[in-house]
């Protein structure tokens, strides 16, 4: 059993809170780090401020893999489908395994009052998105090969009929499944095939076709990407099998969907509005089950026009993903790393979540460490301010699945703890962003309640922030200041829980509550006094320790507000 020593109240403005400048990392700064490394884990969790992405594929799609996964520090798990049909057999089996894992909520299940989950990892849908392929070859073979300087037409044409050419000199006929080919490329354009493993350059453009010279040699098989680097394309938002694909996720419970080759604000609001018809199509839930939600839109940014319109894009989206596979072939190699970068600090700025994705640790679906290059391009995604980093292959289909996860959180917590150790790389951000105009003045004072308890905690060493949320938002808020210790937010509602996943820093909990806290008679004090036991038995902290707590309550009838926005400091004692 504990009690408060002591508990200070404050009233803060926007005004008490300062804004840090972002300076070089110093050798004092990684001293500090080092002295700070798990300074805040106990009981051995491994979490991580920064979350972790992985996969589920052939290498992980039993019960025990998937255990482990959760074990290890996972907090999403993302599902890809774009090789997946219309059996949604394995998607099903595969979000059924997150959802039946252990995880620290199992910790809390015996001395609980209510149901609780067994974890609040999150499950992440990737769709396929509107992509460009290549058809069946001439002669319906399976393999072509190109020659350098061979004539290629590129045809939205079946060319399977006709008779495979004698030699990789061709001339060759290729199929792709992209009807507006001519309209879209000029002479000089390149198109590129199978991630870039052939080149071509057009030098002819007819009415359906575009003839081409390779520019290097190669093999060709049908169903490989085609990419038209900075071309503006022709292409919808969604398929009809993304549309399917949607419709599962919502129906399931998803918690994140990843739409692929956004390009445009449009697009993001295509998916968005096709999300609220699916969820508005749903049966009313009943016997006070929660009322499904929307899961959040992830746009991920994947070709030259999705990076020139990041800004509008950034606006509509709930987060970004920066998939650096396509967009390194749609956009120079040479300029990925500058437009990553230039992506996380806009999010941050935003106050949105980023992920950084693809080839983080590839070399680990063959080999049991990480290259020396590998190491540092997470570590510095994870210092530049990304809020996630993602495993794909190495733990769907690599031969050291759980290996790659466990060297990824601890790359992750070395770089965590130089950011969280050092003053100088911490940023206390203006998100004036996250705020809603219709609720202007409720929404500001929460942004300056956020903004100066992530200053105090700072200040005063607290050992982790506690925050009391119904609907995600003021944790939203708190993290979006880059708090150095964990948020633990406590939440009434799993969905809202598991979508806060992706948010640096934040740690979600059920709250073991009957409690409403937008009620007007809770009495908030019983809240935070369950929220600090929960926080003790968990581990996160102990006698002595300082903690500061952020909630809204709303007004009395007697009262002069309608609602009111607290952060409390206390020092918990034995």
């Amino acid at each position: 059993m504990f009690r408060l020593a002591t508990t200070t109240t404050l009233r803060l403005t926007p005004q008490s809170a300062c804004v840090l400048r972002r300076k070089t990392i110093t050798t004092t700064a990684v001293r500090w780090a080092n002295a700070a490394t798990d300074n805040w884990t106990f009981s051995g969790d491994k979490s991580t401020m920064t979350k972790i992405v992985c996969t589920l594929g052939p290498s992980t799609d039993k019960p025990g893999p998937v255990s482990e996964l959760v074990a290890n520090g996972m907090h999403v798990a993302r599902l890809n489908f774009s090789h997946a049909g219309d059996d949604y057999t394995y998607p099903e089996a595969n979000m059924a395994l997150v959802r039946n894992a252990g995880g620290r909520h199992l910790e809390l299940a015996s001395g609980a009052t209510m149901q609780m989950p067994n974890n609040l990892r999150a499950v992440l849908v990737d769709t396929k998105g509107p992509e460009i392929r290549t058809g069946p070859l001439q002669g319906n073979v399976d393999v072509a090969e190109f020659a350098v300087g061979a004539v290629v037409e590129v045809t939205t044409e079946n060319v399977s009929d006709d008779d495979a050419p004698e030699s990789p000199d061709g001339p060759h006929r290729l199929n792709i499944d992209y009807q507006s080919v001519a309209q879209t490329l000029q002479v000089g354009s390149q198109i590129l095939l199978d991630d870039g493993l052939i080149a071509l350059e057009v030098t002819h453009v007819e009415n359906n076709s575009v003839t081409c010279i390779a520019l290097n040699a190669g093999p060709i098989k049908k169903n490989k990407g085609v990419n038209l680097p900075d071309t503006e394309l022709d292409l919808p938002a969604l398929t009809d099998k993304d549309k399917r694909d949607l419709k599962w996720a919502c129906e399931n419970g998803a918690d994140f969907v990843a739409a692929s080759f956004i390009r445009t604000a449009g697009n993001v609001r295509s998916v968005k509005a096709y999300l609220d018809r699916c969820i508005a199509e749903m049966p009313k839930p009943v016997d006070g089950a929660p009322t499904p939600l929307r899961p959040l839109v992830i746009s991920k940014i994947e070709s030259k026009e999705g990076v020139d319109n990041f800004d509008e894009v950034l606006q509509e989206s709930d987060g970004i993903m920066v998939a650096r596979g396509d967009l390194g072939v749609e956009i120079p190699f040479r300029k990925v790393f500058a437009a990553q970068k230039m992506m996380i600090e806009k999010c941050n700025s935003e106050g949105k979540p980023v992920i950084v994705a693809t080839q983080m640790l590839d070399s680990m679906q063959r080999n049991p460490r990480p290259t020396r290059a590998e190491v540092t391009d997470v570590g510095t995604a994870v210092l530049d301010g990304a809020d996630a980093v993602m495993l794909s292959g190495e733990t769907a289909a690599g031969a050291y699945p759980i290996q790659s996860l466990q060297a990824m959180r601890m790359i992750v917590k070395e770089a965590d703890a130089i950011i969280d150790g050092s003053p100088s790389l911490n940023r206390v951000n203006v998100n004036e962003s996250l705020v809603d105009i219709a609720n202007i003045q409720e929404d500001q004072c929460l942004h300056a309640v956020s903004k100066s308890s992530v200053k105090s905690a700072r200040d005063l060493g607290a050992k982790l922030i506690i925050v009391i949320t119904s609907s995600g938002k003021v944790a939203r808020f708190v993290a979006s200041h880059r708090p150095t210790v964990p948020v633990l937010a406590f939440c009434t509602d799993a969905q809202v829980a598991r979508r806060l996943q992706l948010n640096r820093g934040i740690l979600p909990v059920m709250l073991q509550s009957e409690l409403d806290p937008l009620s007007p008679g809770t009495r908030m004090g019983t809240l935070r006094a369950e929220a600090m036991r929960t926080a003790v038995e968990l581990g996160f902290a102990r006698a002595g320790d300082r903690v500061i707590t952020v909630d809204r309550t709303v007004g009395k009838p007697q009262d002069m507000h309608h609602h009111s926005f607290n952060m409390k400091m206390s020092t918990l004692k034995a």
